[in-house]
């Protein structure tokens, strides 16, 4: 659509354009006497000088949709020449389901299709004053996990939609392209809104973590708005959500807690997580295990737990650590619990393979076959299963004196990741890769991966006589 002066604006559609150009947006906020008070705060901060990126949402029926295609489309009239995105996991969702309500929008604040138009070939809407909005397919591709097709593409802002289904990558590069699309002569700061329902990934721990503990960044934003927030919604639909007999939709969809997840994949749920700290039901035997997940030096965490049973009841984290600080650490529990060689277990993989060695201990090679020929894609992905039954029928426990607040958010975060993952072509049964949990959660699953060692005994248990064990354990003394 080439840019067009001649085009006569509405007067109706005049001034809406002057007064959301001047902060004014009563006209998308209220209806019959009520407004959308988080719809308002939300355009609010998108159009201020102080916010970069805002996430909005975190509940389902909050106008999110509504309010981004609104964001849009008016930014789009108000400053000609300026260039958007919407953005989500699948283009195809955005021609279902996102430009329908563009189109609905446009239609209720007086937008005819003389003003703009769609291109179905290249997938972008472009305006009468030459101001346009791309439609990008966010879809992790393999090939370019960096999304470096986007990498060239500069924009004024953009809307990344149900932010929910998308790769961690697309947020980091997308973010690095806003704001070169003439904002400086248009006077306008880059803007990112991103529109969700709670889910654990990288906006829990870019944004709903760190709002949570006040920590955000002063140019990030989260504005939380459940469905009884919005005056506009149908009764029926906030009904529907409360008479769910599904618990997790109905605390995410809700009652907006990002705590639970909906993943048809994941292998625990999440209230079977929570309650290994201090479960009462863990399986606590006489016989001690220690396991130690080693990280490289200065590299995510090592961590050394000590087992009773299949209950933790000591722990060392060491941040930063050489391995011979791990050895020393190592031997000190041996002597402490009487843990004779043979119940202790290391993350062989890299520089663990010393600390095996001169522990003289057990050896954990996560891509080395499954035991007993089972139908699993390696022992990593054995004994993460195994760790699944087991949280599963409540055996697992944690003292919760061993670790914080913080550590027992992190470890549910991590045996959230527990996961099944694509079938291959044996039918072998697969979890989630590490890198693919290191793009949602931003660190390597230390803490589950020294808790699903515990699950090498399993198929590991060396029956010993007790008169033979404490000869060979007061060795070590």
């Amino acid at each position: 659509m080439a840019k067009n002066k001649n085009i006569q604006i509405p007067m109706a559609l005049s001034v809406k354009i002057e007064l959301f150009k001047r902060g004014c947006f009563d006209f998308i906020t209220v209806k019959d006497g009520k407004k959308h008070e988080k719809q308002e705060k939300a355009l609010q901060i998108l159009t201020d000088t102080e916010h970069v990126e805002l996430l909005y949402g975190g509940a389902a029926g909050g106008a999110k949709s509504w309010t981004g295609a609104a964001w849009l489309l008016f930014m789009c009239l108000c400053y000609p020449g300026s260039k958007w995105f919407i953005g989500r996991a699948e283009l195809k969702r955005i021609t279902q389901s996102t430009l329908i309500t563009f189109y609905k929008v446009c239609n209720q604040y007086g937008v005819d299709d003389t003003l703009y138009k769609y291109n179905g070939q290249y997938n972008y809407i472009e305006f009468y004053n030459g101001s346009r909005i791309d439609l990008l397919d966010l879809q992790y591709k393999p090939g370019d996990p960096l999304y470096e097709r986007y990498g060239s593409i500069e924009y004024t802002g953009g809307w990344i939609e149900e932010g929910g289904e998308v790769n961690f990558g697309a947020y980091d590069t997308l973010k690095t392209r806003i704001g070169r699309h003439l904002n400086a002569e248009l006077g306008l700061r880059r803007k990112l809104f991103i529109t969700c329902n709670p889910k654990k990934n990288w906006m829990y721990e870019t944004f709903y973590k760190p709002a949570k503990k006040g920590d955000l960044a002063d140019y990030m934003y989260y504005l939380a708005c459940l469905v009884q927030e919005n005056p506009f919604i149908d009764p029926d639909y906030i009904e529907g959500l409360r008479t769910t007999k599904d618990k997790v939709k109905k605390e995410r969809l809700l009652k907006g807690n990002w705590e639970y997840d909906d993943n048809p994949n994941a292998l625990c749920s999440h209230d079977a997580i929570t309650a290994i700290f201090g479960n009462l039901l863990a399986l606590v035997t006489d016989t001690f295990y220690l396991t130690a997940d080693i990280a490289r030096f200065g590299s995510d965490y090592a961590r050394i737990g000590v087992w009773k049973g299949y209950k933790l009841v000591d722990l060392k984290c060491f941040p930063i650590s050489k391995t011979t600080e791990i050895q020393t650490c190592i031997i000190h529990f041996q002597k402490k619990y009487r843990i004779p060689k043979w119940r202790c277990i290391a993350d062989e993989d890299g520089v663990g393979g010393g600390v095996v060695d001169n522990c003289d201990i057990q050896g954990f090679t996560n891509n080395s076959r499954a035991f007993n020929d089972e139908n699993y894609q390696n022992l990593q992905t054995q004994c993460a299963y195994k760790l699944a039954e087991h949280i599963n029928a409540s055996e697992l426990g944690v003292d919760p004196d061993l670790v914080s607040p913080a550590d027992m958010e992190q470890i549910t975060l991590e045996l959230e990741q527990l996961q099944t993952w694509k079938v291959d072509d044996e039918g072998k049964l697969k979890i989630k890769p590490k890198e693919e949990i290191k793009q949602d959660i931003g660190c390597s699953p230390d803490w589950r991966d020294m808790f699903l060692m515990r699950c090498w005994f399993d198929y590991n248990e060396y029956d010993i006589p007790d008169d033979i064990e404490n000869r060979l354990s007061g060795l070590m003394s």
